[in-house]
């Protein structure tokens, strides 16, 4: 074989290996609709950072887009928002939060509703779980009292007193 074919063939080898890097770059710099960079690990990236990363771009989705609003909000939903797949995400969840999706989701839920009943004092339970992504009032009761350890009635009087003591 002649130094040419021998060069050219290192060449050739080192363009695709060149490539090949060059994919692997542009995809892990690629920026997803919610303006987070994508997800893929560098290599030799732990993946509980990788992990961590994941969940705390899901609590600022929630956060910020407050998608649990809508009574139909699924794991697919959310999934489909971060850019993942529904069963590594549930896992996620799960690693981080210690809750399953639903009790995630409703956690974030409760919290709303808390944040409208401190802003209007007037607002009745019934209302607080229909604005807060409820499908009924007996399920933000159920879920209410499993995260906050007492029932809203009780948490929206304390809360009442505390105000108006502060007035």
């Amino acid at each position: 074989m002649n130094s040419y074919m021998i060069l050219l063939l290192a060449l050739s080898a080192m363009g695709a290996a060149m490539l090949g890097i060059f994919q692997r770059w542009r995809r892990s710099r690629e920026v997803p609709a919610d303006g987070a960079p994508g997800l893929i690990p560098a290599p030799g990236e732990d993946s509980v950072a990788v992990d961590q990363y994941l969940y705390d771009r899901c609590c600022r989705y929630m956060t910020e887009r407050r998608p649990f609003l809508v009574e139909t909000f699924t794991l697919q939903d959310l999934a489909n928002a971060v850019f993942t797949n529904k069963l590594y995400l549930s896992r996620t969840i799960n690693r981080f939060s210690g809750k399953n999706f639903k009790n995630y989701v409703n956690y974030y839920r409760i919290m709303y509703a808390m944040e409208l009943f401190r802003r209007n004092m007037c607002l009745h339970i019934a209302e607080l779980a229909g604005l807060s992504g409820f499908r009924s009032e007996t399920v933000f009761l159920r879920n209410f009292k499993s995260v906050m350890g007492e029932p809203p009635s009780q948490w929206c009087s304390r809360i009442r007193k505390k105000f108006s003591k502060n007035r």
